[in-house]
């Protein structure tokens, strides 16, 4: 007999064991790896799939990455981290405003993750300045949030289909 399971009392662990197990059955061709001291993705090689590691065991860095994984090209998914760069915390206000206007996007997305999941999502700057999040970006991650429930792209569709179907127990 399968028994629904209510998400929100798992621990971080059962969380990120359940999310894996999941995801590895909803893409195939990617292997996510927990316990990473930063997250980063490992781009395939002709002998090994592509890696996602998420920080520690925290859910919401394995949704974060996974965003950046949905959002992403074939081109760039044939990069290691998707080619993007970073900047450590630390950043000049400049800095800042561009990290903000590349991450409104996979944030939007991973706040239409946790809505799948009914998990609670946060915005994340990344920054331990203090300084708040600029309005543009809150705007933007609401408007790509929006796109999400709506019209997402197809990995985006096939991991939100995934993660909006109850957690059973058998």
């Amino acid at each position: 007999m399968n028994q629904t399971v209510d998400i929100n009392a798992l621990n971080d662990d059962q969380l990120c064991a359940y999310l894996t197990a999941l995801l590895s059955e909803t893409l195939p061709d990617l292997i996510i790896k927990g316990g990473a001291d930063e997250p980063f993705y490992e781009a395939p090689t002709d002998d090994s799939k592509g890696i996602l590691y998420f920080r520690s065991n925290y859910p919401r860095s394995l949704l974060h990455e996974l965003s950046h994984y949905c959002l992403a090209g074939a081109r760039r998914r044939e990069l290691d981290d998707f080619g993007y760069w970073y900047i450590p915390t630390g950043r000049t206000a400049d800095e800042q405003a561009r990290f903000e206007s590349v991450e409104a996007r996979p944030q939007g997305l991973e706040k239409a993750m946790c809505h799948a999941l009914g998990i609670q999502f946060s915005p994340s700057l990344d920054d331990f300045s203090g300084r708040p999040a600029s309005k543009e970006f809150l705007e933007e991650l609401e408007t790509v949030y929006q796109e999400m429930l709506t019209s997402p792209p197809p990995t985006a569709s096939k991991v939100l289909e995934a993660l909006s179907r109850p957690m059973s127990r058998s």
